[in-house]
């Protein structure tokens, strides 16, 4: 890494991370956009997404005095991350930690099992909304048995397809 180089974080426009990046890329030596992959609900379902860890966000490498206006006043970029006027380098450890984290620059976050007797919520399907109490896994992880909680099922056991409960918080 060249001496005068350090890591900033570079604000973006929403929804601008992905092309901020690409540009920064054909200009300065490193830039770094963590990924997040995560399930998110659409529709009442469950899909797999992938934006930013840090929506708004880059980490870029760069030489302040040499490519401090390239960055800054790139289109899409709101600004460098500062203290007064004066832009804040990030610790390399923090870049090197959050890389550490994913593979690709993508980090998932893998929900945790549901427990035998935790309360789960019905997110999707005719019994939407109910909530019950988590039986057990049925082949894998794909479907789950529940017990409904509500008065009118008294203790109906329903098997869903495991997508179709969240954890009830």
């Amino acid at each position: 890494m060249h001496e005068s180089s350090h890591w900033y974080l570079v604000r973006t426009k929403t929804g601008k991370e992905r092309w901020v990046r690409d540009q920064l890329g054909k200009l300065i030596p490193e830039v770094f956009l963590p990924l997040l992959k995560a399930k998110a609900r659409r529709w009442g379902k469950l899909v797999a997404s992938i934006g930013p860890l840090f929506p708004g966000y880059i980490f870029a490498r760069f030489d302040l005095q040499q490519s401090y206006f390239d960055v800054k006043y790139m289109s899409g970029v709101h600004g460098i991350v500062s203290a007064g006027s004066d832009p804040l380098a990030v610790p390399v450890s923090i870049v090197s930690e959050i890389r550490r984290w994913g593979v690709d620059d993508v980090v998932e976050i893998v929900e945790k099992p549901f427990d035998t007797g935790e309360k789960v919520v019905v997110v999707d399907g005719p019994f939407r909304g109910f909530e019950a109490i988590f039986q057990h896994y049925i082949s894998g992880a794909e479907r789950v048995a529940i017990l409904l909680s509500a008065v009118e099922a008294s203790g109906l056991r329903v098997v869903l397809s495991a997508s179709a409960v969240a954890k009830n918080s």
